[in-house]
């Protein structure tokens, strides 16, 4: 899987710029997946949200979207309530993959990630920071609680 990651990571990078100019929702959501690339490695940091520093799942969600000019609250159980449902089929790179990893098995939201296409998604996690994660692995899919999609996305 680690061999894969740069390659992913360099075909996702290849996707255009979202910003104040995006003329199309589909070149919004590339330019949020292009922004989420732009901060794999960054450390991992409880309560942080400094690329710099480090920061932690909901600030870094928080702050890609911030970028792409997207309002999410800082609070992963919060963009979860201000987000909207989608069926796994439905998701597109630039949606929302939430988790309840602290109780597996529960609707409990702690955890979220930014999905970026082909079953991955990009998360900042205590362990390994920002990194890339399918939602596949048995760890990930055991725990996931829901897709869901940013208003007007």
């Amino acid at each position: 899987m680690r061999l894969l990651k740069p390659a992913l990571a360099a075909l996702l990078l290849a996707a255009p710029l979202a910003g104040a100019g995006a003329a199309t929702i589909a070149e919004a959501r590339a330019g949020v997946v292009r922004e989420t690339m732009t901060y794999l490695n960054t450390p991992y940091l409880w309560g942080g949200m400094h690329p710099e520093t480090g920061m932690d799942c909901s600030a870094f969600a928080k702050l890609v979207y911030a970028r792409a000019g997207l309002y999410l609250p800082r609070v992963s159980a919060e963009q979860f309530s201000q987000t909207k449902r989608l069926a796994p089929a439905a998701v597109l790179p630039g949606d929302l993959v939430f988790f309840a990893m602290k109780n597996p098995g529960t609707p409990r939201v702690d955890h979220v990630g930014i999905y970026v296409g082909k079953g991955f998604f990009v998360h900042a996690s205590f362990t390994n920071g920002v990194h890339i994660d399918s939602v596949y692995n048995p760890y990930y899919f055991a725990r996931l609680v829901s897709v869901r999609k940013y208003a007007g996305f």
